[in-house]
């Protein structure tokens, strides 16, 4: 939509030249009757003078729609209409008020709950039920001495036993013994699946293993533990399961919750904006599985800004074990091992590059996938991302705008601050000079001063240059022009001149070449080019978050193949988007298995307790906030920061 009117007389010339620019969209065909009045716009537009001399009688021009190109032929060039709608001041000015207000409630919620409510409930009930089989850990010896109470069922004699057969993983067949008859009976321990060779219990181990970040030596460890067996299940066996039973049948519930997160992002934007179209918030980082820049496997995640759904997440290898370890070309066995193998290495990419390609492919296939364009991203100050997608083209004339991460730019200052210290030929640290405790608190004054101000430019290159000023004041060179006045002014000399009191003394006094040399960082950590990327005071860590998510259920200290990272990406975005309750049905639906009562209670449980953390944290939040507004009047921090 339109932006507000500068003024009521006249609409602001770039801002139609942008709504303009946002509406290239080639599956929107414009009306042949408002080819005139786009002509008009274009006109007026084209010279930079405004289209409506009275706006307040007049309606204001604000897009909605998008360009449509003619068919294309050998002699006639591809034509261009511009559909407008006409939006007088008052639907403006609602329009943004509706906005605002669906955007404040939705920050009002704890990011747990706006994503619970965002997903479809799910149909089944949430109260645990007896489905499922239970299995119990029995002690043999315990068994049979239970069946020597009763008798043969042919020569009804005592004693019979029970003595383990075949062992296929965990699934035992257990064959019940006669002392005179021999086997009279037999039966496995756990059913097979239906339409299957596999075990049940089998499964399940498996399943056991992914939810708690652990693969196949944890698993044998375990069970050898608990003197079930020398080895739950062979490790072609786990592989093979954690390939064809859960990652194959796992990429198509995951594509579901893909598509109903789509759906629900769509009707949160619908609300704000009823004219919205497919262009979204979104906030996307790139993680890897080893600390460093020497992982073979990455990831990268597009979440949506307000809602806090994943969108979409691929995983990237440049390295498949198999092909090094495997017969080479020209070897007697090469074409036949060549033929079962499936590669685990998907990208040339270098680990390093591995967040831009991953970005690539994303942005590349929002439309197809959502029908929805990844328009403005919020990311860190790595510009290597936003810079190839620019490059790309992903969404032809339509821009891509990025937005930064408030808590990566607040990082900025210290970074700065520090590396001013080790690099200065003057000696910038030590005692009254840039401490390591006085370059955090400045760290932690530039972030607020952003924060508080994230609504306004210029405040904010007030506040940060107050922080500057202030902190670099002495007796000597007084400089508290630029702090906040009043009697609640978090500068204490602002404090003293309000009540008339005499000035306290100034805290830090630093010399007059360090206030010097902090100078060009200030003065670039307020550049209103920066400053406008961090209005709204957005940040990553929804992002944060995930990967907190992902690599707890597949730890970075431990080894991992592709498919052990796509398998725990699948189960992360399920949890981190509609809960481990839910999480725990699809994924036991997908591979077959009726889901467990108990594990079903055990998922419910952990789902409330984040529930209850999550709302705990906010209401802590708020009234910190709320507190803040009654102590404050003009400040942009609390009293006595400084």
């Amino acid at each position: 939509s339109a932006k507000r009117a500068a003024n009521a007389d006249c609409v602001d010339a770039s801002s139609r030249v942008a709504s303009a620019t946002s509406l290239l969209d080639s599956d929107c065909v414009a009306a042949s009757s408002d080819v005139p009045a786009a002509s008009s716009v274009q006109d007026c537009v084209a010279s930079g003078m405004p289209c409506l001399p009275n706006a307040s009688t007049s309606a204001i021009a604000a897009s909605s729609s998008c360009l449509a190109s003619s068919p294309k032929s050998d002699n006639v060039s591809p034509a261009v209409h511009l559909e407008t709608h006409f939006l007088t001041c008052e639907e403006i000015e609602a329009a943004d008020a509706q906005r605002t207000a669906v955007q404040e409630r939705l920050g009002a919620m704890p990011a747990t709950q706006r994503k619970f409510e965002a997903m479809t409930p799910d149909p089944r009930s949430a109260t645990a039920t007896s489905e499922g089989s239970k299995f119990y850990l029995v002690q043999m010896d315990t068994l049979s001495d239970l069946h020597s109470r009763t008798l043969c069922m042919h020569c009804l004699a005592p004693g019979l036993t029970i003595q383990e057969g075949t062992q296929l993983g965990l699934a035992t067949k257990l064959e019940l013994m006669c002392p005179h008859c021999g086997i009279i009976a037999s039966s496995w321990n756990s059913a097979r699946q239906n339409d299957a060779m596999a075990f049940e219990v089998n499964i399940r181990a498996i399943m056991a293993m992914k939810q708690i970040g652990k693969g196949q030596t944890a698993l044998n460890d375990f069970w050898a533990t608990m003197n079930v067996s020398h080895r739950g299940l062979h490790h072609r066996t786990f592989q093979k399961h954690l390939k064809k039973t859960f990652r194959d049948r796992e990429i198509q519930c995951v594509d579901k919750f893909y598509a109903e997160s789509a759906a629900a992002v769509k009707e949160v934007y619908k609300e704000m904006d009823p004219s919205f179209c497919r262009d979204i918030t979104v906030v996307y980082d790139g993680t890897w599985h080893k600390r460093g820049h020497t992982s073979h496997i990455g990831v990268g995640a597009v979440i949506e800004y307000h809602t806090g759904l994943i969108m979409d997440a691929v995983v990237l290898s440049n390295q498949c074990l198999g092909c090094q370890v495997g017969p080479k070309p020209g070897d007697a066995d090469y074409a036949s091992w060549h033929e079962h193998h499936v590669c685990q290495k998907n990208t040339d990419a270098k680990s390093g590059r591995m967040e831009v390609e991953a970005a690539l492919i994303l942005f590349n296939r929002s439309v197809s996938k959502h029908n929805l364009r990844y328009t403005t991203l919020v990311s860190d100050g790595d510009s290597a991302t936003f810079s190839a997608l620019v490059q790309e083209n992903v969404y032809g004339l339509v821009p891509i705008v990025k937005e930064e991460c408030l808590n990566h730019v607040q990082k900025r200052m210290g970074t700065a601050l520090r590396n001013l210290v080790q690099k200065s030929e003057k000696s910038l640290g030590g005692k009254g000079r840039l401490t390591k405790a006085l370059i955090d608190k400045l760290t932690d004054y530039y972030g607020w001063a952003l924060r508080n101000n994230s609504n306004d430019v210029a405040a904010m290159q007030r506040a940060v240059m107050a922080s500057y000023y202030h902190v670099t004041s002495t007796e000597e060179e007084p400089r508290h022009d630029f702090c906040p006045e009043g009697a609640n002014s978090w500068c204490r000399h602002k404090v003293a001149e309000a009540s008339d009191s005499p000035q306290p003394k100034h805290k830090y006094n630093l010399p007059g070449y360090v206030a010097e040399a902090m100078l060009p960082v200030y003065q670039r950590l307020s550049q209103a080019s920066l400053l406008q990327r961090c209005l709204g005071a957005k940040t990553q860590n929804a992002s944060e978050s995930f990967h907190s998510v992902l690599w707890s259920l597949m730890p970075k200290e431990q080894h991992a193949s592709l498919i052990a990272v796509q398998t725990a990406l699948h189960e992360a975005v399920l949890r981190y988007n509609a809960g481990c309750q839910r999480a725990t049905k699809e994924i036991s639906v997908s591979v077959g298995l009726t889901p467990g009562h108990l594990a079903i209670q055990r998922a419910a449980e952990k789902d409330a307790l984040r529930m209850g953390k999550a709302k705990k944290r906010n209401r802590v939040k708020n009234e910190r906030r709320e507190r803040k507004k009654v102590r404050k009047d003009t400040s942009s921090y609390s009293a006595g920061s400084f």
